[in-house]
C-alpha cells in the first residue's frame, strides 16, 4: 500500500500527541533494509513502539526481530539513543514526515521520512546537515548524500489543507481542455486515485467530465466535498477503518470506507486506522522476513521445478512417440492382408509423418525421430514398430519414477519453508497495566502491591499513584525501595489488616533492597500512612530523588527472612512475569521458581529462571498437555530483559520450580 498526505496528517497527529510527554528513545532497532524500530520510553507510562520505514510511520504493537540487515541502524543507534521526542511535524500535504530531537548533550537531531518513490530515512543536525542515509540520491532538483543540507522536493501540486476556492476556481480556469475531473483533482492537489473518485461520487460529479467545463457551483461542490473528506481523514472524524484483503492477506489500509472499497473484501472491526495501518504494513515486513530466511530453500525449489519441468515435458515427447510408432504400426498391420502396392504404402507413410530413408546401405523407416529397418513382410515391419513403441513406453516409467522423487524433494523443502514461516509468525504486544513497569505482586489477600525499582521510580510510584487510602513500606536498608499497598489504610485503621500480607509485603520490601546483593538473610521493614509521608525537604535540607520524609509512628514488622519467587501469572486473559515473596507468587501462579541469595549474575539467573519455569510448565503430572505446551511456549517468547527487570539486584539461584495454585488442577507444593 502506499500511504497519501492526507493519511500521513493523522498518523503524525496521532504520533505526536503520545510520544511527545517526556518519551525518549531507548532502543534502536533495524528491521527491514529499510525499516527501524525506535522503543520510546516514559519513566511512568507503558513504552510506545514507533517504526519508522520507507512505507510510513506508525505505531505498532507487534513485536518484531532483525529480519534484513539495516545500513542506518549504527548511525541511528549512534545519533537516537537517548534522545527525547520534542516533536513529529509533516511538510505541509506532503508525504514527508519529521521527528525532531533532543539528544543528552543537548543537540538537536532531526530524522526525515521521505514515503514518495522508494523511500528514505535521512538523519540530519539542527541545520539539515545530512550526517546519516538510508538512500543516497542525486536528480534533477536535487542531490541527498552525508555532508550535504537536506533540501525538501518540489512542492507537487496545491496544499489541500490550505486549498481556497479561490484556488479551486482558479485551477479549474488552468485546466486543459482534455483534462477529466480525475485527473485534474489528482494533479492538481496531489491527492490519491481512491480518495479522487470518492470525492466525485460524494459531489455528484462525472468522472468523464473535463474540468475546463466545470460550472463554478460544480467546482464549489467538489471544493467542499474534498475539505469535508480531508477533515475526516486527517483529524479521525467519521473514522471507520478498514483492512482491504486479497486472498486471506491483508494489502491496504483505508481509514473510511469509500464507494470503491464496498466492492472489495474489507475487513471491518478495527478501532483505529494506525492499527489498520499496523496490521497492512507489518504484514508486508513479515513476508519480507519469510522470504529473506528461506532464500537458499526458495533457490533449490526452483531448481527442482525447473527440473521437474523437463521431466514433464520428456514424458510427454516419449509418449507422443510411442503414439505416433503405434499408429503407423497398426495402420501397416491392417492394409498388410490386402497385398497393398507401393502408393497405398506411401500413402499410409505420409498420413503418420513417416518417410524412407537410407544410412549406409540400410532402409529404414522413419516416424518420430526413431529409425526401425524395414522389412519385406509389412505384418514384420507392423511387429517390430509395436515393439519399439512398447519398449518407449517401458522406458517412460523411469522418468515417472525420477519424477516422483523431484516431487518428494520438493514437498520436503516447502515443508522446510512451512516450518520456518510458522516459526516467524510475530507477536501482539500485550497491552500491559500501569503498575507492570514497577515491581509488583498481589498478596494472599488479594491486595495489590507495588514497588519502586530505582529512586526514580520510588519518586514516580509516590507521588502519582499514592493515594489515602493506601499503606506505605519502607524498610531499614540501604537502598530499600518505596512499597505501596493499594486500598489497604481502611483495614489498618479498623485493625483488619490481615497478617499475612503485611508480613508478604514486608518480605518483598527488604528482598528487593540491598539486602538481597549484600547476603543478609533477613532485615526490618515498616509501614507508614500516606499522611506520614512528606515529599518535600524541611527548611535548609537537601531530600535526595526518590526518598521522603517520614513523620509519626511507624509499624515495624521485624526478622523478615530475604527470600522471594518469581511467577507467571494471569492478568486479564493474558500471562504476566511476576516476581515477589514466595507464598503470594505460588497461590496465583501457574509455575513458579523459588529464588535464594548468591550464585549466578543477573543474565545466567534469569537464563536458570526461564528455564526452570518452561521445564516446570511442561512437566506432565496432570491433564491438558495442550496447556501446558501453551504455557511453555508463552514463557519462551518473554525476553531475557524482562526476567533480568524482574529478579532482585545482585546474584540469585534457583532453589526449585514447580506448578502454582494458579494452574487448574495442579497440587500445592
Amino acid at each position: 500500500m502506499e500511504l497519501s498526505g492526507v493519511e500521513l496528517r493523522y498518523l503524525v497527529n496521532e504520533i505526536e500527541a503520545r510520544v511527545t510527554s517526556g518519551y525518549y528513545i531507548s532502543a534502536v532497532n533495524g528491521v527491514t533494509k529499510d525499516s527501524l524500530l525506535l522503543r520510546l520510553h516514559h519513566p511512568t507510562q507503558e513504552d510506545i513502539f514507533l517504526i519508522l520505514s520507507a512505507r510510513g510511520i506508525w505505531i505498532t504493537k507487534l513485536k518484531f526481530k532483525p529480519v534484513e540487515d539495516n545500513y542506518l541502524e549504527r548511525a541511528a543507534i549512534t545519533e537516537l539513543e537517548r534522545a527525547r521526542v520534542e516533536s513529529v511535524e509533516q511538510a505541509g500535504s506532503e508525504r514527508i514526515a519529521t521527528l525532531r530531537l533532543r539528544r543528552l548533550d543537548g543537540q538537536m537531531r532531526i530524522v526525515v521520512c521521505e514515503f514518495f518513490g522508494e523511500g528514505n530515512i535521512i538523519i540530519c543536525d539542527a541545520d539539515m546537515q545530512i550526517l546519516a542515509i538510508l538512500r543516497p540520491i542525486e536528480v534533477r532538483h536535487r542531490t541527498l548524500k552525508v555532508g550535504l543540507r537536506y533540501a525538501f522536493p518540489p512542492q507537487r501540486g496545491i496544499d489541500v489543507f490550505t486549498l481556497s476556492l479561490e484556488q479551486m476556481l482558479s485551477l479549474r480556469n488552468e485546466a486543459k481542455s482534455n483534462l477529466d475531473v480525475l485527473r485534474w483533482i489528482g494533479r492538481g492537489l496531489s491527492m490519491p486515485k481512491k480518495f479522487v473518485e470518492e470525492v466525485a461520487k460524494r459531489a455528484g460529479i462525472e468522472s468523464s467530465i473535463q474540468a475546463g467545463h466545470l460550472t463554478d457551483e460544480e467546482a464549489s461542490r467538489i471544493f467542499a466535498t474534498i475539505k469535508s473528506l480531508v477533515n475526516d481523514v486527517s483529524t479521525g472524524r467519521n473514522h471507520e477503518p478498514v483492512v482491504i484483503m486479497q486472498e486471506g492477506k491483508p494489502i491496504d489500509a483505508l481509514p473510511i470506507v469509500t464507494e470503491e472499497a464496498k466492492k472489495l473484501e474489507a475487513k471491518k472491526g478495527v478501532s483505529t486506522y494506525m492499527e489498520a495501518l499496523d496490521e497492512v504494513l507489518s504484514n508486508e515486513i513479515l513476508d519480507i522476513g519469510k522470504s529473506s530466511r528461506t532464500v537458499e530453500i526458495d533457490r533449490q525449489i526452483a531448481v527442482l521445478e525447473h527440473d521437474l519441468t523437463e521431466q514433464n515435458k520428456a514424458k510427454e515427447q516419449v509418449l507422443q512417440k510411442a503414439s505416433a510408432i503405434r499408429k503407423l504400426a497398426g495402420e501397416l498391420m491392417a492394409i498388410s492382408y490386402s497385398h497393398p502396392d507401393d502408393d497405398a504404402i506411401k500413402r499410409v507413410f505420409m498420413a503418420s509423418s513417416a518417410s524412407v530413408v537410407t544410412e549406409k546401405g540400410i532402409k529404414y523407416v522413419q516416424v518420430a525421430g526413431e529409425n526401425i529397418e524395414i522389412q519385406q513382410n509389412l505384418a514384420k515391419l507392423g511387429s517390430l514398430l509395436f515393439a519399439r513403441a512398447k519398449e518407449m513406453e517401458r522406458g517412460n516409467t523411469s522418468i515417472e519414477e525420477a519424477r516422483a522423487k523431484l516431487l518428494a524433494q520438493i514437498e520436503k523443502l516447502r515443508g522446510q519453508t512451512a516450518a520456518i514461516h510458522k516459526k516467524m509468525i510475530v507477536q501482539k504486544q500485550a497491552a500491559k497495566e500501569w503498575y507492570e513497569r514497577y515491581r509488583w505482586f498481589v498478596t494472599s489477600d488479594g491486595l495489590l502491591a507495588i514497588g519502586g525499582r530505582d529512586a526514580s521510580s520510588n519518586s514516580a510510584l509516590v507521588r502519582k499513584h499514592l493515594t489515602e487510602d493506601d499503606l506505605v513500606f519502607h524498610a531499614e536498608v540501604h537502598g530499600s525501595p518505596f512499597f505501596i499497598v493499594k486500598n489497604a489504610a481502611a483495614l489498618a485503621r479498623e485493625g483488619k489488616m490481615m497478617d499475612q500480607s503485611l508480613m508478604q509485603v514486608a518480605q518483598a520490601t527488604v528482598s528487593f533492597s540491598r539486602a538481597w546483593k549484600d547476603g543478609l538473610s533477613s532485615a526490618d521493614a515498616y509501614w507508614v500512612f500516606p499522611e506520614q509521608i512528606k515529599k518535600g525537604a524541611p527548611t535548609g535540607q537537601f531530600l535526595p530523588k526518590g526518598s521522603f520524609v517520614i513523620e509519626g509512628k511507624r509499624s515495624y514488622v521485624k526478622g523478615v527472612e530475604v527470600r522471594l519467587a518469581i511467577g507467571i501469572e494471569r492478568i486479564n486473559e493474558r500471562k504476566a512475569l511476576v516476581c515477589g515473596p514466595e507464598e503470594a507468587v505460588k497461590k496465583r501462579s501457574l509455575v513458579y521458581a523459588v529464588l535464594l541469595q548468591g550464585g549466578l549474575d543477573p543474565m545466567n539467573a534469569a537464563k536458570k529462571a526461564k528455564a526452570a519455569l518452561v521445564s516446570a510448565a511442561t512437566d506432565n503430572n496432570d491433564n491438558g498437555a495442550n496447556a501446558e505446551e501453551e504455557l511453555a511456549e508463552t514463557i519462551k517468547h518473554i525476553s531475557l530483559d524482562d526476567f533480568i527487570r524482574a529478579l532482585p539486584t545482585g546474584q540469585s539461584k534457583i532453589s526449585f520450580a514447580a506448578k502454582g495454585d494458579g494452574s487448574t488442577g495442579s497440587k500445592s507444593n
